[in-house]
């Protein structure tokens, strides 16, 4: 995934830190739960879509609320 124009997240060390921060850490399966989240400059969420396993996100919606930032 190299030469992407926007940062993207492994959540390995401490395991699961910025998932329960984000609110999306599954105790049961010890395991974060999937989605998207957009954050703006500033540091506020602006999008947040949660995901089912085996459901995959919409592209079109989520660069949709990319656009929508500016």
């Amino acid at each position: 995934m190299g030469g992407l124009p926007y940062p993207e997240l492994s959540d390995w060390h401490p395991k699961g830190q910025v998932t329960r921060s984000y609110d999306l850490w599954n105790e049961e399966r010890g395991a974060g739960t999937r989605a998207v989240i957009i954050v703006d400059r500033e540091g506020v969420i602006r999008y947040r879509e949660l995901y089912e396993p085996g459901i995959l996100p919409d592209p079109e919606t989520i660069l949709q609320a990319v656009a929508d930032l500016s």
